[in-house]
């Protein structure tokens, strides 16, 4: 093994180890891709199946935006199911006592009709 392989080996591992760690500090549950909450699929089981927006709210992650977190976006009539599981998915989550930054802060919920999932959508009224 050349040394710039076994360097692209430990750098691969690190990143691994570094994710697994992040993934870990954040209740070991990632959001999918999009910024949803249930599967990508959009069937009736999913907590983010949607076929217009009116259907779709934000609710906040283990850690809320008050609290360095972010907000997922999933169907209305499943923010009870998804709010009364959150002491099984964040209970052994420490949150910062700090506003967050994250884009999903300043967002709307909106359905991605395409791909029939609620998802987080950047707010376009927002005034600086």
């Amino acid at each position: 093994m050349t040394a710039v392989t076994a360097t692209m080996v430990m750098t691969a591992r690190a990143a691994g180890l570094a994710l697994i760690v992040a993934l870990a500090a954040c209740g070991g549950h990632p959001a999918p891709a999009g910024g949803t909450a249930g599967s990508a699929s959009g069937d009736a089981g999913s907590l983010d199946a949607c076929t217009q927006s009116d259907d779709c709210a934000l609710v906040e992650a283990c850690c809320g935006c008050n609290a360095g977190g972010h907000q997922l976006a999933i169907r209305k009539d499943a923010v009870p199911r998804f709010e009364a599981s959150r002491p099984a998915r964040c209970g052994q989550t420490m949150c910062p006592q700090f506003i967050s930054h994250d884009a999903s802060c300043d967002a709307v919920a909106s359905c991605n009709t395409m791909r029939g999932t609620c998802v987080v959508a950047p707010n376009l009224h927002h005034k600086p």
